[in-house]
């Protein structure tokens, strides 16, 4: 269990995340300001929501920061009511969520949105780790080991099915990825993996070729030239605005890709709006920034000494890390576009809150270990 004395937040982490957070502030401005403008609303307007969403989870993450995550081994029902509530939520997307951009994934609150598969990632972690080490006796029994992961497995089938079907195979991937990685940092038996990753591949494959838009984002990501106006625009844009940046950048404000040309400025593609206006300096302050994350959230994960927590930490900071890594590669034209936001950094109140939800339970964490 954990430590009776609980230490002070890791300071460092801190400063990593609301650096980035910082960053993300001022350049959803310079990527949002005109087309906030074109459509008959102030300059400000994104950066206002996000800045709202930044203050719902600070205070989120603060809140968090104090919880002892020790105590679900023991007492796992508001793990699991939160779990079924996600599900119900997931479910109500499909059936009274708007459909924007040709997806069903928020529910409207008002002025404000939701977005449950978001909030589902740092609750699919909770979730695995706590089966792990529930389980940890069937991992060195190859006859128990697969019938309890199949059991996990099934657990995550019904949400997945659900984020999947909005559709978000971008967010899909990646709770089956970090969820693969808690398994097998959980010690589950090696061959399941020569298993599970064939048959993972083998599905995903398939859910590609039999959707078109899937399919049409492969095709342009190979070969982004043959349809430049089309299918390969965003990735095309991307790129001009990374090289547009070089060494030092055009200045801040002064990029020219985001005045419409570079469609999800500031979304999705806001690294490359960076990547132009910051140049090389900016893109690489910001990696540091994702690789600092990484340190801390390892440094943490290995020095607390309850198995449970030690999983959550590993399972909270990839979250974060491999998302971040996901929307680099998409931004340079290394993997087709997923959809998946910048952590901390791209336009979007809900997965702003979502990673400083991480943030918050890896600073618990974190209080369990020596400074």
């Amino acid at each position: 269990m954990a430590a009776d004395v609980r230490r002070p937040v890791d300071r460092w982490l801190v400063l990593f995340a609301l650096a980035l957070v910082a960053v993300g502030m001022v350049w959803i401005y310079s990527a949002s300001a005109i087309k906030a403008s074109q459509n008959h609303a102030a300059a400000t307007a994104f950066l206002t929501r996000q800045l709202m969403g930044g203050g719902i989870g600070i205070a989120i993450m603060l809140a968090l920061s104090q919880v002892d995550l020790a105590t679900l081994q023991d007492h796992p029902r508001p793990l699991m009511a939160t779990y079924f509530i996600l599900v119900v939520l997931l479910a109500a997307v499909l059936v009274i969520g708007p459909k924007v951009n040709g997806a069903h994934r928020w529910l409207r609150l008002g002025p404000m949105s939701l977005q449950p598969s978001e909030l589902f990632k740092p609750v699919s972690v909770l979730v695995v780790s706590a089966w792990m080490i529930r389980n940890r006796e069937a991992w060195a029994n190859h006859r128990d080991a697969l019938p309890k992961l199949l059991g996990l497995a099934g657990i995550l089938l019904v949400p997945l099915a659900l984020i999947l079907r909005e559709p978000d195979f971008g967010t899909t991937f990646l709770i089956v990825f970090v969820a693969l990685m808690v398994v097998f940092l959980g010690g589950a038996p090696k061959w399941i993996f020569a298993v599970a990753i064939p048959v993972l591949g083998a599905l995903g494959t398939a859910f590609v070729v039999l959707s078109p838009y899937r399919l049409a984002r492969v095709t342009s990501f190979l070969h982004p030239e043959a349809d430049p106006l089309g299918k390969g625009h965003q990735a095309m844009q991307s790129l001009v605005a990374v090289g547009n940046g070089g060494f030092m950048g055009v200045g801040l404000g002064g990029g020219k890709q985001k005045l419409f040309y570079l469609p999800e400025a500031h979304t999705d593609f806001i690294y490359a709006v960076i990547a132009e206006e910051a140049g090389l300096i900016g893109t690489l302050a910001i990696l540091a920034l994702f690789v600092g994350i990484l340190w801390r959230g390892y440094r943490i994960a290995r020095r607390v000494g309850d198995s449970y927590l030690k999983l959550c930490a590993m399972g909270f900071m990839l979250l974060l890390v491999v998302q971040a890594l996901m929307n680099m590669s998409v931004v340079l034209s290394l993997a087709p576009n997923k959809g998946i936001p910048l952590p901390f950094i791209s336009f979007g109140p809900n997965s702003l809150i979502t990673s400083l939800v991480c943030l918050g339970l890896l600073l618990s964490i974190s209080k369990e270990t020596s400074a």
